[in-house]
Parts: C-alpha cells; sequence; structure tokens
C-alpha cells in the first residue's frame, strides 16, 4: 500500500513538472533581430576563432 501511494505521489509530481506553466518568453526581443553574437572581450585575440 505504502509503494503504490509512493508511486501515485511520483507520478503526480512528474505530471505538474512536465505540464506546467511554459516558460518561453511572452514575445521575442525584437531588439536582437540580425544581431550576432559579438566575441568574448576576455579571450585573448589569438585564441578566438574567427576567419584568417
Amino acid at each position: 500500500m505504502k509503494l503504490s501511494a509512493l508511486l501515485i505521489a511520483a507520478l503526480f509530481t512528474l505530471t505538474l513538472v512536465a505540464c506546467g506553466k511554459p516558460t518561453a518568453p511572452e514575445s521575442p526581443d525584437e531588439g536582437s533581430y540580425g544581431q550576432t553574437i559579438l566575441p568574448d572581450h576576455n579571450v585573448p585575440e589569438e585564441h578566438q576563432g574567427g576567419s584568417d
């Protein structure tokens, strides 16, 4: 009996986690359209990737 109650509680918890409110933003940030990711300024230039 205790095992079935534990199983039901675990299933209920997983269902709440899986079917909760989505974490996506309400609307995309229109200011970032068309921009690329800038290189990390903390990495020395000789270690940064890019076209040579």
